[in-house]
């Protein structure tokens, strides 16, 4: 038995809101991340360093473009426009 919904969401519109929450989580862990850095400078923990260092650009990075091409994906789903 097939269950069928109709939806009037175009696949690439659903495919940018997952990227745009996608991306807006990656953010979310590296502003996480940046704070709990910022935590060990109070309380006089050594810095953090090698790897460590790479998982800022890391998470700022991938969140940004993951953000930015889930706007480009959603760019058609503005109101207004009118659909076939």
């Amino acid at each position: 038995m097939r269950i069928m919904v109709k939806h009037n969401l175009r696949k690439h519109e659903a495919y940018g809101l997952i990227l745009t929450f996608a991306g807006a989580t990656w953010i979310g862990f590296g502003i996480y991340g940046t704070l709990l850095a910022a935590n060990r400078l109070l309380t006089n923990v050594p810095l953090i360093s090698g790897t460590e260092l790479l998982l800022f650009p890391l998470f700022f990075g991938l969140g940004a473009l993951m953000l930015a091409f889930g706007e480009i994906e959603l760019r058609e789903a503005l109101p207004g426009k009118g659909r076939r």
